[in-house]
């Protein structure tokens, strides 16, 4: 039995097979025999230029479809929304000390209580029993206690939650390097310490707002706009956390335009999810006859963990919509034959070395992808690689937050042979590690390595 792909397939080419002089051989590149192909893999293979632009669009919203659908195994967002549930309970009342020491110590504190208590409205327990936590860590900031390993326990919290949210975006856009020690500390602190301002800034404005609509009742008009606003201004303000979570979270560049769809929808559902979490959770009473007085906290760690899959799926969609034309490449990334990544580490280099010959500006992984119509996460990983064997040299422009490669050795002596070269000796050649091979045995192979590649192993 067929599965959809292939009807999908067949309806987009169906005007290819109403003469059956033009169907094309299942060996033909056009079809590839099953051995190397999955039904599946027939939608990558269709020309798009030759549709219609509804069946492009529809071809096109299948793709990521497929994209989303296959990477939630591929990448084991579920394991890490799991992993990312254990980290925010940990993190959650250092980040609220954070917020709360900064918010006090301008004089707003009253406001973030008040936020927070109207967001847990429905579990005043959770509210208090974190309000008191937040209150007892912070008293210990005016004695020796906290001084030492309180900080560290800090700083340890902070950097595991956000490095464990980086790692996991990292792994939906296949990057093997994240940010350094130095960039993770100055960005995801500062993100902590504007926290409080920007709840504030939007708490103020509603505040003003409604007290506009109560000064001017008779202005219709004002006070349903004002009215309006207020209830849409969480559901904004959450859109725009999740798109901003979307570009900047991931160590590569990510456009702004392939994550508005998908924070509006994240933030859609993030909101629809604490709309049932917070209004039914009086009514599943199935909880407290099972855990008692602790039932809001196995619910608690539920809506966090399906925030956290809502929050990793969308971030998936950003990837499926930025990357959706080179995917048919990356999905295939890890198979590569070495010949073939040898040959893309070749071209890379060889662009580099071409555009600082002439003294244009130097590649950003982002345009010498765009000029070599490679995946940006091959050429940025490849690009890393390179940099270890010191190939070459990155400088990263710290105006518009990116790096940039040059070569790192004189391009007079840049050559094939010595690329290869160094890709083949990069890494540890140990001879402890080999201490049990006979001298005279491991002394031959490495020699018809380099010499007789045709002799046979047997005779050896």
């Amino acid at each position: 039995m067929h599965d959809w792909s292939t009807f999908l397939y067949i309806y987009i080419h169906k005007n290819d097979y109403i003469h059956k002089n033009d169907t094309p051989k299942k060996d033909s590149p056009q079809f590839p025999h099953k051995r190397h192909m999955t039904k599946l893999d027939y939608i990558w293979s269709v020309n798009e230029q030759k549709l219609t632009p509804m069946r492009r669009w529809m071809l096109r919203a299948t793709k990521r479809l497929v994209i989303v659908v296959e990477s939630i195994t591929k990448n084991n967002l579920m394991s890490y929304a799991s992993a990312l549930t254990y980290s925010s309970i940990l993190a959650a009342v250092p980040v609220l000390a954070i917020v709360f020491a900064v918010a006090r110590g301008f004089g707003f504190g009253s406001v973030i209580e008040d936020r927070l208590r109207d967001s847990l409205q429905v579990s005043p327990q959770i509210t208090d029993t974190v309000l008191q936590f937040v209150d007892s860590y912070l008293e210990h900031t005016h004695s020796g206690v906290f001084i030492g390993a309180g900080i560290i326990f800090l700083l340890y919290t902070l950097l595991s939650l956000t490095s464990n949210v980086e790692t996991a975006f990292n792994n939906i856009w296949f990057i093997n390097t994240p940010r350094n020690i130095y960039r993770r500390i100055t960005d995801y602190v500062s993100v902590f310490l504007l926290l409080p301002f920007v709840v504030v800034v939007v708490s103020s404005l509603n505040i003003y707002l409604m007290t506009v609509r109560e000064l001017f009742p008779d202005y219709v008009l004002l006070s349903d706009t004002a009215e309006r606003f207020v209830k849409v201004s969480p559901l904004v303000l959450v859109c725009m956390a999740f798109v901003l979570l979307y570009k900047l979270m991931p160590n590569t560049n990510v456009r702004l335009r392939h994550t508005l769809l998908p924070g509006i929808v994240g933030g859609l559902c993030f909101m629809a999810v604490q709309h049932f979490y917070f209004h039914y959770q009086i009514k599943l009473s199935n909880y407290n006859a099972i855990y008692g007085s602790f039932a809001a906290l196995p619910l608690f760690m539920l809506w966090l963990n399906i925030s956290w899959c809502i929050c990793l799926v969308g971030g998936q969609l950003c990837y499926a919509n930025q990357c959706l034309d080179s995917y048919a490449f990356q999905r295939y990334s890890d198979d590569l034959s070495r010949r073939y990544r040898d040959t893309i580490c070749l071209l890379l280099m060889s662009r580099i070395a071409k555009r600082f010959a002439s003294g244009g500006t130097p590649y950003s992984d982002r345009t010498l992808a765009e000029d070599t119509r490679l995946p940006q996460t091959v050429v940025f990983n490849l690009l890393q690689a390179l940099a270890k064997m010191q190939l070459l040299a990155e400088i990263r422009d710290e105006g518009s937050q990116s790096t940039h490669y040059l070569p790192a050795i004189d391009i007079s002596h840049l050559s094939v042979r010595t690329v290869i070269r160094r890709i083949d000796s990069h890494g540890v050649e140990n001879p402890q590690h080999t201490w049990r091979t006979k001298p005279a045995e491991w002394e031959t192979l490495r020699q018809l390595r380099n010499t007789n590649k045709d002799a046979l192993l047997t005779e050896v």
